[in-house]
């Protein structure tokens, strides 16, 4: 038995076959969003490895 009954999971999600063609303007504010959404983690990522060495710098007291 249980103590947390889990509901039946759901067949496959249902996908759209055909992908929606997408205009250039469509198109261009994706690219943009992908550009800045990847800057955003490689900011994040140099933070972290900053953080990293700082640490090392001063012997891992930290």
């Amino acid at each position: 038995m249980n103590s947390h009954p889990q509901s039946p999971t759901p067949a496959a999600p249902v996908s759209n076959p055909q992908p929606q063609a997408l205009t250039p303007e469509q198109q261009q504010a994706r690219a943009q969003a992908k550009a800045e959404k990847k800057e955003r983690k490689h900011e994040r990522l140099r933070f972290f490895f900053g953080w990293c060495e700082g640490c090392r710098a001063f012997g891992e007291g930290f």
